[in-house]
């Protein structure tokens, strides 16, 4: 038995009665533990954690282009619209357009690529303007 789980047997066994189902729940939670070291040592992170990411970038396009390309180990990505054009935002492979987008930005304004989203994110400026954008991986 590791030393965290001896620890916490002594705390909740003067506090309760019923060892044996303590004991038990206390296996059980040893066993995650250990399992979560080995998934540590071996590099791997816990879902949805962020280590890093690019940016911020400039999208400055007036006809359509690819704000970010798809990818798989993208965990987030923000554009914020720092300039004074309308930024037309569109997940997927369609073309955006001033007619057919998924989010449209106006000066200063803000959004976050919905959670988990990796495809294709492309944009177009109606009129000249600058978005910063962001990838968290």
């Amino acid at each position: 038995m590791g030393w965290q789980t001896q620890r916490i047997l002594e705390t909740v066994g003067t506090a309760t009665g019923g060892t044996q189902s303590i004991n038990y729940n206390l296996e059980a939670i040893e066993a995650l533990m250990v399992t979560l070291q080995a998934d540590v040592a071996d590099g791997l992170r816990p879902p949805n954690a962020t280590t890093g990411g690019t940016g911020p970038t400039d999208f400055t396009s007036t006809s359509y282009g690819t704000i970010a390309t798809a990818s798989t180990g993208r965990l987030g990505c923000t554009i914020f619209n720092s300039g004074p054009g309308t930024l037309h935002v569109i997940l997927g492979t369609a073309t955006a357009s001033t007619s057919v987008f998924t989010a449209r930005l106006s000066a200063g304004d803000y959004y976050e690529v919905p959670f988990n989203y990796t495809g294709l994110i492309g944009g177009i400026f109606a009129t000249a303007g600058t978005a910063e954008v962001t990838t968290l991986s």
